[in-house]
């Protein structure tokens, strides 16, 4: 697994001509690809800011509703069990 690693990281560096940038990068930044791509990449930032600001507002939730004084129910639920002791 090293030797293909090493000979990657050879081929990579000993022939950069192989590898050229897509048109986005090194193209014309006013073509339409180049608007679709970056138009593309706010769309996806946006995608992402909605997941993290989502999971941030459960985990709020979650720490909001853990600090709430246990319900009158769940109380009289747990006077009334018996204890349960030894193998009888």
């Amino acid at each position: 697994m090293k030797n293909v690693l090493r000979i990657l990281v050879f081929l990579a560096v000993t022939a950069p001509q192989l590898s050229h940038a897509c048109s986005v990068c090194m193209g014309d930044p006013n073509s339409n690809v180049a608007k679709g791509a970056n138009g593309m990449v706010f769309f996806l930032l946006g995608v992402l800011g909605c997941i993290f600001g989502l999971l941030g507002t459960f985990a709020y939730q979650i720490y909001r509703h853990s600090k709430l004084p246990t319900p009158p129910h769940a109380e009289l639920g747990d006077a009334d069990a018996q204890p349960t002791t030894g193998l009888s």
